[in-house]
């Protein structure tokens, strides 16, 4: 891999300024800072783009704001996928600001040694400290998805609801960096189906770069045309998704000038009454140093509902002083039916001034082993096991094994999370493990031998020696070309002649 400038690396943070999915490359070393003084960061950002646009795998990319989140680009305009997510972001976004043009190394240095651990205790779903005003709220997780994820099968989505998630919101379309261009987002279709089918609570979002109140509304009519006949499916807000990158025509020289006269603050308002007149909840997402900074947060809370980004050191509290009713809490999630990392939020349910009598509830899969009780609340009934072939499976949480296929049978023990059984029988809902004791089924994901899959090349498409842009090429699929992917990595499928990038193909 090639080693990144010091440019490159600071215009990777900055672009992202939290982002649904932004991640960080891995630690900083000497060795990186090599660039010029005399170029600045959007000047170094906007060549890499021109750069992408040129290149047959990647030009379809270059205008899309998420593309920051996700990739991280080099002096040479090439991509390799971002790995590690930030810790302490908006306080890193707020040193950058001070000085946009540039940060000396040690400085730099110094932040990217302290931005090392956001996530680094959230696994799985993740357990983020909840704020103490929120405490007593009913909270479900939630995940938010876009193209970027590839195809998620109607199975994976079976496997994300009942892995805990129970709420998504879903990238509808986006506005193109360089342009007032408005565009829907691939996969749009797809997901909501397939959520929807899978019983997934939903709503919906659109990723930004107005920069007048007449661009919200187009981009607000935009959404709602797209919804006209989803409009059922959508039980959840749709989203104004107000973020800068500096390669794009929001960066954060506009925005600060946006929000000088109160212009930012109307943008917002501009798309979400629009929405709330087409009979949708509207609800802004921004980060902390947005929404605290350059817009005026006490006035949009009132009227609107807040999604609030903030990646906060080992999963602790946000200390954000105003009021949310979902707060995106890391980028570095697992989720059962899903690959890579993926954005975790927790949805408070009676958020922005709702009743805080609610009881304390999470809606999720969590640690069965405080949710049972371990001695027999009846007395034990004859039950009959039915053989299955023998599989092997992982549990999904800390699981108590107990002697019969019900709680109402004695606990013998608890599995942690993660531990490999073997199933090899079925009673009811529960299976029967080789050591002769019992799980519930559904606190179990099957180990498959084999996870290959066939796609259809949906453009003339390079296959490359490994999974990124930066590995030679070593040959061209020709668009229709059916071929067999028998893995996956950080969005690239391996095939028997190379790696391609999946975004160009469709799952059969």
């Amino acid at each position: 891999m090639k080693k990144k400038t010091v440019k490159a690396l600071a215009v990777m943070v900055l672009t992202g300024v939290i982002g649904f999915s932004m991640t960080f490359a891995g630690g900083v070393t000497s060795a990186a800072y090599a660039a010029s003084d005399d170029m600045t960061y959007e000047d170094f950002e906007g060549k890499n783009v021109e750069k992408l646009k040129k290149d047959e795998d990647t030009k379809a990319l270059a205008d899309d704001p998420e593309l920051y989140r996700y990739y991280k680009v080099d002096k040479d305009g090439d991509l390799s996928e971002k790995k590690v997510e930030p810790d302490e972001v908006d306080k890193f976004i707020q040193e950058m600001d001070k000085n946009a043009e540039g940060i000396n190394d040690k400085t730099l240095t110094k932040m990217s040694d302290d931005m090392m651990c956001v996530g680094c205790g959230v696994s799985g779903l993740g357990k983020a400290e909840i704020p103490s005003k929120y405490k007593k709220y009913k909270r479900y997780h939630a995940i938010d998805i876009s193209w970027w994820q590839n195809d998620i099968s109607a199975a994976d989505w079976k496997k994300v609801k009942n892995a805990g998630v129970t709420h998504v919101i879903i990238r509808t379309s986006y506005t193109s960096l360089s342009s007032f261009t408005l565009n829907k987002d691939s996969k749009f279709a797809t997901n909501i189906q397939r959520a929807y089918d899978a019983g997934m609570k939903i709503g919906v979002y659109h990723f930004s770069q107005a920069t007048t109140v007449s661009e919200a509304e187009k981009e607000a009519a935009y959404v709602i045309d797209i919804l006209k006949d989803k409009k059922s499916k959508v039980s959840l807000p749709v989203v104004f998704d107000y973020e800068t990158n500096s390669a794009g025509r929001l960066n954060m020289s506009k925005l600060k000038k946006l929000a000088s006269d109160g212009t930012s603050t109307k943008i917002c308002k501009a798309f979400c009454d629009k929405v709330k007149a087409a009979g949708y909840t509207p609800m802004l997402y921004a980060n902390y140093t947005t929404l605290k900074n350059y817009l005026d947060y006490n006035t949009l809370q009132k009227t609107y509902r807040i999604w609030l980004a903030n990646y906060t050191t080992n999963g602790s509290a946000t200390t954000y002083p105003g009021e949310y009713w979902m707060w995106q809490y890391s980028s570095s999630g697992k989720v059962n039916g899903l690959s890579g990392s993926i954005d975790i939020n927790y949805i408070f349910e009676n958020g922005q001034g709702g009743s805080s009598t609610t009881p304390e509830t999470e809606a999720t899969s969590g640690d069965e082993s405080s949710q049972e009780t371990t001695a027999p609340t009846t007395k034990p009934t004859d039950f009959t096991v039915k053989p299955v072939t023998p599989y092997k499976a992982k549990t999904k949480c800390k699981l108590n094994y107990r002697t019969g296929p019900g709680t109402n049978y004695t606990k013998k023990g608890t599995f942690r999370k993660g531990k490999t059984v073997n199933v090899v029988g079925k009673s009811g809902d529960w299976s029967k493990l080789k050591n002769g004791y019992f799980v519930k089924t559904k606190r179990l994901t099957k180990i498959t031998s084999s996870s290959s899959y066939k796609v259809k090349v949906t453009t003339d498409l390079n296959y490359r020696k490994g999974p990124g842009t930066n590995y030679k090429v070593l040959g061209t699929y020709s668009k229709g070309k059916v071929v067999t992917i028998t893995s996956k990595k950080n969005g690239w499928g391996k095939t028997s002649k190379g790696y391609i990038f999946l975004a160009y193909t469709k799952k059969l």
